[in-house]
């Protein structure tokens, strides 16, 4: 899952609003906050009235030896 959060209290290249995305699994989710595991091992945690958007996204292929 990708999810595009605000960043309270920052601004941004143009001046408005700040955003960044992060890029995980979700491992938590409820009304108040979601938590996304990265690749990394780290976990995200965010405020559910942070995040923009969020869009599914199908894991990557797995690569056959010949």
């Amino acid at each position: 899952m990708v999810v595009r959060r605000r960043l309270p209290g920052q601004t941004g290249p143009t001046g408005g609003q700040a955003y960044t995305d992060v890029l995980g699994i979700v491992e938590h989710c409820d009304a108040i906050t979601v938590s996304i595991r990265r690749s990394d091992d780290t976990l995200t945690e965010m405020l559910i009235v942070d995040v923009a958007r969020a869009k599914r996204i199908p894991p990557p292929p797995v690569r056959r030896r010949p």
